[in-house]
């Protein structure tokens, strides 16, 4: 028996208020960019799918949640990124929930 593969859902991302982006190999595709025949074109930003691609997806910070979590404790930037990221993953693993939920 073989293992079938769930398929990640459709969800808005690229900026319309219905499902627009489609995952395709573990990578987010634009569904309304496309040809007249409905072919998508190939991205070149390889944003990492949230639902299969988590890890790759919360380090690619597409919300840019670094920015917004940092605190500058005279410690130096990296240590003040190191201590951000555990926020930042909480974010946006509650995010892919709810995105997993409504979608």
């Amino acid at each position: 028996m073989s293992k079938q593969n769930k398929q990640c859902p459709e969800f808005p991302y690229f900026g319309a208020t219905y499902p627009d982006a489609r995952c395709i190999n573990g990578y987010l595709y634009d569904m309304d960019d496309c040809d007249n025949d409905g072919n998508l074109y190939e991205r070149d930003n390889g944003i990492p799918c949230p639902f299969c691609n988590t890890e790759e997806f919360i380090k690619y910070d597409p919300f840019s949640k670094v920015d917004e979590f940092i605190e500058n404790d005279g410690t130096g930037f990296d240590s003040c990124v190191a201590k951000a990221i555990p926020k930042v993953q909480d974010w946006y693993l509650g995010w892919i929930e709810k995105m997993k939920e409504r979608y």
